[in-house]
């Protein structure tokens, strides 16, 4: 990359200049008496900069208004000016095209381009600090003089690469030939030499091109003060503002003489007071900023006579001879060294380890430690492991690199000699050593392989923190100490640098830095920083000017870092990173972040903790070494493997997701025993009872009825059980014998795997092959690793001592562990659910006591989690079982919450479990069963239902009141049934919408401010509902989920009888007393609906409607209208107007239609429609329409109807009428269903 960028410096376009460059004879001399060009009015105090370009076009920045005056050619006031984000600038510079660079470093630490004729800027370059003087040379490279960091950096324009070199200076105040104090103003020849005011050095410092060493300008008897500004004129002598004597120096064939402002420093038009820079117009009149007096002076050229003549030049109109530049061949021939270079310029492999791992890889959790402090000493920060899994060790306090071979424990080589507290280091391909040497003799050194010296190949400043070679041969050191990232090519026998992160100041902004401690570059030369002080993680893309924050602070969903040090890749391209202040190793992959090793966040020496690790590297197996830097010593942790995501059933359910309230009986006692508690349903749907009765394991494969296998062994009453994805059973024979036995797969002989305090209510295994115990009487949950032979665990949940605070449990009972290794306890003496995150030890509530806005439990049993996460309960003595999910929690059977044993009922509900398709087993203790229920949907897209119907499919002719009048008000019209057969009803009477959760009689009255008779609803599949308020305020509000917060989302002329919103988000509105529908693409920045049908005119016409009521938009965005006056139902296609009748009048189906207010679809496309003046609900199927319920006339029995309005499903298929005149909601359960495949429709494979 470093080549790449300095070849295009030579084959780029040469840029003409855009400044003057007069040229004066030896007897020149300027009006001592100068006149004000500008002054405080106009430029604000304490102006620096100037520029007037080649068209005598002068450019002041006016640091107090924070912008940029601008005045044409010969103009007394500013022609223009620039403004915007600037924020007190120093300097600036015009190129030849016009295009503004204006120092913009005090507040934003960056330089901006104004483009020509543009009212915007651009960042140009980072740079930390302002621009005390700024410059173009004539490759196009844009130089600045950083003052308060005592250097001169530039970049190259021709790029957009954010990569700075330092050209003057060390950033280190000195004297030297190498060193700047307080640089000024600049100026860069058309040899690319370049001259430095060095301000507090009192002296003009020239750099020739591409040196670091500089040389000191004599100026004679001319002695200098503070100079701060620095030009050059046609024939390259200098002229020098000398600020500290209030004067200008200029000199020429015969020496230097003042020539401006000689006497002293003052106020008057022939003095100067604290002058700062000066420019030449094209006639040899200088400019001068007046800091200290708040102007900009003009000295107008009066002499300039050649070759022993005079000329005066006291009204100046034609331009003196200013240089103009071409490229010559000595130049541009230059670049032919570079080209060379590029030739022999090849492609590196790679010398580290980019192991691939699976999603749900593994490492041990307590590492072996390879090397302690009486080998590697004290404080061991670096470490590298190559392809030949070579390991290599910085020793920091022994001034050393020690290497030793793959399981080796005797080092094969030591570096050492000339080294100073080395942090880190980086191994090539071929074997050469690249080592940090910067704390003390700023270098990095290279020990080539076989070689027993070093030299150095990179000047630094500070020690390298990080060191890196891409696979162009570039070299990358993370300077800590001044917060940035610097490279050079390794094939450049040039010392010199460039920037290749950060700014060289501290900052939290995308182009910043703050400590920043390991790198890595990947083969796309993406740069990845561990930004320390930042607690980020930072990503430079190549090319880029600005970093992505891809974890810790500023990545929201990823992970918390503090003090990261390290960071690797996989071959993936997932992050590893040392997260030093937390004591661990987080990884990535393609389920986020997770932590590795170092779980418990806490510091110490014991072979699962670290304490501050520093640096970590893969060998070629994937297992990972880890400089653990407080204790002394290099840590390895082996990868353990596991090609599983989960070990047990998670379905993944929609938020419309239901169940059948009663249960099939999948065992009673015969086989499962009595007072069953566990059961585990594995990953290929066998069904595992622990048999407490008879002290066995009973089998079913999928599909069985009878048991397929018993295993018995010396097991005493076993509560749980767990079967890993490989068939392996683990079972608890904790009440007797106190431990955890296993049954390997396929084997009927049993051993001890774990020893636990008491019985085990909860048993599980997690991906990482960890297994837990809930140890039930002593308040705690147990874990241990099952890939040593220790039979001793440890605790992760509980203090052993019953309790309801963070750390307490009592008497826990089932437990989860989900991929990221958080840990769910079903807390059972305090009625709650506690998650205690990994590595921790105080737990979070999640439901039940203490736990505003979730569920009441009463000593929860079984816990499972879903494949989004959402928890599953079984809220043992409420006899019932609750599920949560986007719409919070609710009951999903048993929901009475009265012990029985009906199929719908449970009786002290223990474990529960899902099998692969969502079906749910629930081991019901007092009932001396496995209850089996079954999914009914599982909808992602719909918010309400539609079952399945068969053709013969019928309804119980007696409904049952689902509401009265009392609850509901008079004259009910609206009803919505979301997907998980929650019941909306809007009560017009006291203008609240009430609510019934699945299987309850008890309901939820939810008022709304200024609601005014609604007369529909509709949930959206985000759980925001939508209500009609167009009976006096004239539109349609939103209600967020869980809020009563309300917006318009659309604005109509009148009440909704029905609403309903589309698979596309179009809001639909059917306005009665307009004769029409109207809809509204929601979120669109708009609340005007447009037409959908009708023509606002009542009328039977086909593009007409009258008095259209209940609405119903299919999947191709098809609308159906009940168009109540014209006793038909309207089909409109999607973008058509017209529409055709396809029941009642004008259609040719054999149905007569009175006044119809509804209409739903059913799955297959059926209609079902509510036959108001007719008092009953018709449907339609493959042999045609029919009377469904409601048949026998108007009335108020069970089996009868007064005129109807609108109706719905639940999920198992039963209708809901809301029946108007009887004011009442009516539901009609389904009675037969047959002669299908399937009763519904729902997904086996999930």
């Amino acid at each position: 990359m470093f080549n790449i960028w300095l070849l295009s410096l030579f084959i780029d376009q040469i840029s003409a200049i855009a400044y003057n460059l007069p040229k004066f004879c030896a007897n020149a001399t300027w009006n001592p008496v100068a006149i004000t060009f500008a002054d405080v009015t106009i430029i604000g105090t304490y102006p620096y900069g100037i520029f007037v370009n080649t068209n005598n076009t002068v450019y002041v920045p006016d640091r107090l208004n924070n912008r940029v005056q601008i005045w044409a050619n010969n103009s007394a006031t500013p022609t223009n000016t620039i403004s915007g984000g600037l924020n007190t600038s120093y300097s600036l510079f015009v190129t030849d095209n016009g295009d503004i660079y204006v120092d913009n470093g005090y507040a934003n630490n960056r330089v901006d381009k104004w483009a020509f004729n543009s009212n915007s800027s651009v960042p140009a370059m980072y740079n930390c600090g302002p621009c005390y003087s700024l410059f173009i040379d004539i490759n196009n490279m844009l130089y600045c003089s950083l003052y308060n960091s005592n250097k001169v950096i530039a970049k190259s324009l021709n790029t957009n690469l954010n990569i700075w070199n330092t050209v003057a200076g060390t950033g280190t105040v000195g004297a030297t030939s190498t060193t700047l104090n307080s640089p000024s103003g600049i100026f860069v020849d058309n040899n690319l030499n370049l001259y430095v005011a060095d301000n507090s050095n009192n002296r003009i410092q020239k750099f020739a091109s591409g040196q670091l060493n500089g040389t000191t300008i004599s100026t004679g008897a001319i002695i200098l003060a503070n100079p701060t500004g620095i030009v050059l004129d046609f024939d390259g002598y200098l002229f020098i503002v000398d600020q500290g004597h209030g004067r200008i120096i200029g000199s020429g064939p015969y020496g230097y003489r003042c020539i401006a402002a000689c006497s002293s420093p003052g106020s008057s038009s022939s003095q100067l007071g604290a002058p700062f820079s000066l420019s030449f117009d094209s006639y040899g009149n200088i400019f001068v900023s007046d800091l200290g007096n708040n102007r900009i002076q003009k000295f107008f050229l009066v002499t300039n006579g050649c070759n022993g003549t005079t000329s005066m030049n006291s009204t100046p109109s034609v331009p003196l001879l200013t240089s103009t530049y071409e490229p010559n061949s000595t130049t541009v021939s230059s670049s032919t060294g570079i080209e060379k270079n590029l030739a022999k310029y090849i492609v590196l492999g790679l010398s580290y380890n980019l192991p691939k791992f699976s999603a749900y890889a593994t490492w041990s959790s307590n590492g072996v430690t390879l090397f302690n402090t009486t080998t590697v000493g004290t404080y061991p920060y670096g470490l590298f492991v190559d392809t030949n899994n070579t390991l290599y060790v910085c020793e920091f306090s022994q001034n050393a690199i020690q290497v030793w071979l793959e399981g080796g424990t005797i080092p094969i080589r030591t570096i050492s000699g000339g080294l100073s507290h080395p942090y880190t280091m980086f191994v090539t391909v071929n074997g050469d050593v690249y080592v940090d040497n910067g704390d003390s003799n700023s270098q990095v050194d290279k020990w080539a392989v076989n070689r027993t010296v070093g030299v150095s190949v990179m000047i630094v400043k500070a020690a390298c923190w990080g060191l890196f070679v891409d696979i162009y041969n570039n070299i990358y050191c993370s300077q800590y100490a001044y917060h940035q990232v610097v490279t050079k090519s390794l094939n450049s026998s040039s010392n010199m640098w460039i920037v290749a992160a950060g700014t060289d100041c501290s900052g939290s902004i995308s182009n910043t830095l703050y400590y920043p401690r390991g790198i890595y570059v990947d083969t796309d030369l993406n740069l990845y920083v561990a930004d320390c002080g930042n607690n980020r993680i930072q990503l430079f893309l190549s090319n880029q000017l600005n970093s992505i924050t891809v974890a810790g602070t500023g990545a929201p969903s990823t992970i918390d870092l503090i003090g990261p040090s390290g960071v690797v890749l996989d071959g993936n391209g997932y992050l590893f990173i040392t997260d030093t202040g937390n004591q661990r190793i987080v990884g990535s992959g393609p389920n986020g972040f997770r932590c590795l090793v170092g779980c418990s966040r806490v510091q110490g020496s014991a072979s699962n903790q670290l304490y501050y690790p520093m640096t970590l590297s893969f060998d070629s197996h994937g297992n990972m070494f880890i400089t653990d830097d407080f204790n002394y010593r290099i840590q390895k942790f082996f990868k353990t493997s596991n090609i599983y995501s989960t070990t047990i059933n998670q379905p993944s359910f929609c938020p419309s997701t239901t169940w059948y309230t009663n249960a099939i009986t999948f065992a009673n006692s015969s086989t499962a025993g009595t007072l069953v508690f566990g059961v585990f349903i594995s990953i290929n749907n066998t069904v595992y009872v622990a048999n407490q009765q008879t002290n066995t394991v009973v089998v079913w494969f999928e599909g069985s009825t009878n048991p397929d296998k018993i295993l018995s062994g010396s097991l005493s009453t076993p509560f749980d059980l767990f079967v890993t994805p490989l068939g392996d059973i683990y079972v608890d024979n904790g009440l007797s014998n106190s431990r955890v036995d296993k049954f390997s797969f396929n084997s009927s002989i049993s051993s001890s795997v774990m020893s636990v305090p008491n019985l085990c209510t909860g048993i599980f295994v997690d991906i990482s092959n960890t297994l837990y115990c809930s140890a039930f009487a002593s308040h705690q949950v147990v874990k241990k690793w099952l890939n040593d032979n220790v039979l001793t665990s440890t605790i992760v949940a509980g203090n052993g001592t019953n309790g309801s605070t963070a750390t307490m449990l009592t008497y826990p009972i089932g437990v989860f562990v989900d991929a990221k290794f958080n840990l769910y306890v079903a807390d059972s003496g305090n009625n709650r659910i506690q998650m205690f995150p990994v590595g921790q030890l105080t737990g979070i509530s999640l439901a039940g006591a203490s736990v505003p806005g979730t569920i009441t439990l009463n000593q929860p049993n079984g816990i499972t989690l879903d494949g989004n996460g959402y928890l599953f309960i079984a809220d043992c003595f409420n006899h019932r079982i609750i599920g949560s999910g986007p719409y919070g929690f609710r009951c999903l059977f048993g929901c009475t919450t009265i012990a029985g044993s009906a199929p719908s009922q449970l009786y002290l509900p223990g474990t529960l479990r899902f099998d692969s398709y969502g079906n749910i087993y629930v081991a019901d203790r007092y009932n001396y069963r496995v209850q089996k229920f079954m999914l009914a949907s599982n909808s992602c897209t719909l918010s309400y239902n539609q079952p399945t119907f068969c053709s013969n499919a019928s309804w119980y002719s007696n409904a049952s009141t689902f509401a009265s009048s009392s609850t509901i008000g008079s004259l009910p019209y609206g009803i919505f049934i979301d997907g998980i057969n929650t019941v909306y009803i809007p009560n017009r009477v006291s203008n609240t919408i009430l609510t019934w959760p699945q299987g309850s009689n008890t309901y939820t009255s939810n008022s709304y401010s200024n609601l005014s008779n609604p007369y529909s609803l509709f949930m959206s599949i985000t759980g925001d509902i939508y209500i009609d308020n167009g009976y006096s305020y004239g539109r349609v509000d939103k209600y967020t989920f869980n809020t009563s917060n309300h917006v318009t989302v659309m604005n109509v002329n009148g009440s909704c009888y029905g609403l309903f919103i589309d698979i596309n988000n179009n809001l639909y509105c059917s306005l009665k007393n307009l004769h029409q529908v109207v809809k509204l693409l929601l979120n669109n920045g708009t609340t005007i609906p447009t037409i959908a049908a009708g023509n606002g005119s009542a009328g039977s016409l086909s593009n007409m409607l009258n008095s259209p009521q209940g609405i119903y938009v299919d999947s191709n965005s098809n609308l159906y209208i009940a168009d109540s006056a014209n006793n038909r139902i309207q089909f409109v296609q999607t973008g058509q107007l017209n529409g055709v009748a396809i029941a009642g009048n004008g259609s040719s189906v054999n149905i007569i239609l009175n006044y119809p207010t509804g209409i739903v679809l059913d799955a297959n496309g059926y209609l079902f429609i509510v036959d108001s003046y007719n008092h009953r609900i018709v449907a339609s199927s493959y042999y045609g329409f029919r009377c469904i319920v409601g048949c026998s006339g108007g009335g108020s029995s069970a089996s009868q109807l007064s005129f109807p309005q609108s109706m719905a499903f639940d999920s198992y298929g039963n209708i809901y009428v809301t029946d108007r005149n009887n004011s009442r909601v009516q539901q009609f359960t389904l009675q037969t269903n047959s002669n299908c495949s399937k009763l519904f429709s729902y997904n086996e494979t999930l």
